[in-house]
């Protein structure tokens, strides 16, 4: 068929003017891999326009069934390869762009009679150095602490800024540590007094003073963290987690110090950092990061292993409001759904498969879990925030 008919055809598609044989006819070349660019540019082209234009819910519901029956579709052709892609035809790129569009359709799992499960609904927390917990919403610019010469505040957009009162500049500071504390499913930014700014993924902690130490800046870090730091050749910045030293005078990098994982990530993007291993009786040796490489400490082991960074973009996948996998297990993968999602998974009993491709941070569990079935052609069964696997 001519371009221009498949496009015609289409577009009767969404205008829900297609005859249940015209239907099948766009299904069948749908199928066709000659015509698979042609669909997906269709699809984002009415992806982009939905911001100006306004699209009731039969267009939204048809064009949600596109992405569902390419998902189906093509996935079912292509599951017995060796390589299980999450999204076989599209870009990394795209399909982020593409399927964080879509997300905002409705969507259920049909065969599921559990409530569905988007993202959780904790708060993150501010503990202050005397214990005290508030609460943050995320939403209101509120003050959330005034201590000895400084303020911790929150902005409309949730972001968190620490600063110092320049009336109270002659006053003798305490060094007092204050904790933000991100609950599953959420993400926190925090500027600090020296413009540094630090974003924490979900189910994360970051320990920082209100005031530095003379001589250096000293934070610590649970969990993960992508660090952006002010430049002070004589002031360095120093990040500290259960088993690294991190030492910094002016860059961009990322730490993922989870306790459940095997490993210690520290990715440098930007700038220059020394990597020093904590772990064992006797102080290790200093590691010198450059710009695209990525120190990896195996804790069981104790062994570090410096290498260039195969996938910046998985690294920084959390930052960007997407999960981005490259050969990674499922137990990886329900690792982070659990510190994401409020959801409890008996890692133990996984099938041993691996994925590359990428899921939007902000679908609902239901519809994530059905990516993964599909792709793996396994059964995920959910009972309330239980997963049980079966192949």
């Amino acid at each position: 068929m001519e371009q221009t008919k498949l496009i015609s055809l289409y577009r009767r598609y969404i205008a829900k003017q297609c005859t249940d044989e015209e239907i099948h006819l766009l299904m069948h070349y749908m199928r066709q891999k000659e015509h698979t660019k042609l669909f997906k540019e269709l699809i984002l082209e009415d992806l982009q326009l939905e911001d100006e234009i306004e699209l009731d819910e039969d267009a939204r519901m048809a064009i949600q069934r596109l992405d569902e029956y390419f998902d189906r579709e093509y996935f079912h052709q292509n599951r017995k390869k060796s390589s299980r892609r999450l999204f076989p035809w599209l870009s990394i790129a795209a399909a982020a762009s593409i399927i964080c569009a879509i997300s905002v359709l409705w969507y259920t799992h049909g065969d599921n009679e559990s409530e569905p499960v988007g993202i959780t609904e904790n708060q993150s927390t501010l503990i202050t150095s005397n214990g005290k917990e508030i609460k943050l919403d995320g939403t209101s610019n509120i003050e959330l602490l005034r201590e000895n010469g400084a303020v911790i505040l929150q902005d409309s957009l949730g972001d968190i800024h620490v600063k110092t009162l320049d009336s109270l500049s002659g006053l003798k500071r305490q060094i007092n540590y204050q904790t933000i504390r991100t609950a599953k499913g959420r993400q926190s930014r925090i500027y600090l007094t020296d413009g540094s700014a630090v974003v924490l993924n979900s189910d994360s902690q970051l320990k920082f003073p209100l005031f530095y130490a003379e001589g250096q800046r000293e934070v610590e870090l649970q969990g993960e963290g992508f660090f952006d730091v002010e430049s002070n050749k004589h002031k360095p910045f120093i990040v500290k987690t259960h088993d690294q030293r991190i030492k910094v005078y002016g860059t961009k990098f990322n730490v993922n110090n989870y306790e459940n994982e095997q490993t210690t990530k520290t990715t440098l993007f930007h700038g220059k950092v020394s990597v020093q291993n904590l772990i064992g009786s006797t102080p290790q040796k200093e590691y010198i990061l450059k710009p695209g490489e990525q120190i990896v400490l195996d804790k069981k082991s104790k062994a570090l292993k410096q290498d260039k960074t195969e996938n910046e973009e998985q690294v920084l996948g959390w930052k960007n409001g997407v999960f981005v996998y490259d050969n990674a297990t499922l137990k990886e993968i329900m690792r982070d759904f659990a510190r994401w999602y409020s959801i409890e998974v008996d890692l133990e009993s996984l099938p041993a498969l691996t994925f590359s491709g990428t899921i939007p941070r902000n679908y609902e569990l239901d519809r994530a879990l059905n990516v993964i079935a599909r792709t793996a052609n396994i059964k995920i069964n959910r009972i309330g925030t239980t997963l049980k696997f079966e192949k």
